[in-house]
């Protein structure tokens, strides 16, 4: 029997405006990151106040807040 895929709606909030995505259950952070044209070395991903690795696995829909890491001297 071939299982059926799932699909998730990401959706981030933050420094870079907001977006929405879908994609399969299972991605990650750093898939979400991607799949809106943003580097996941220049940003943090946060969920309730929690910061997220880029390996997080995502398996819901949910809301992602994304800040822009400030670097400089």
């Amino acid at each position: 029997m071939m299982q059926q895929q799932r699909f998730v709606l990401i959706r981030l909030v933050g420094d870079e405006g907001e977006h929405e995505v879908t994609l399969k259950q299972g991605s990650t952070v750093r898939d979400v990151l991607r799949a809106v044209d943003l580097l996941p070395s220049l940003y943090i991903v946060s969920h309730v106040d929690q910061v997220l690795p880029m390996t997080t696995v995502l398996h819901d829909d949910v809301t992602l807040e994304v800040t822009r890491i400030a670097s400089g001297g």
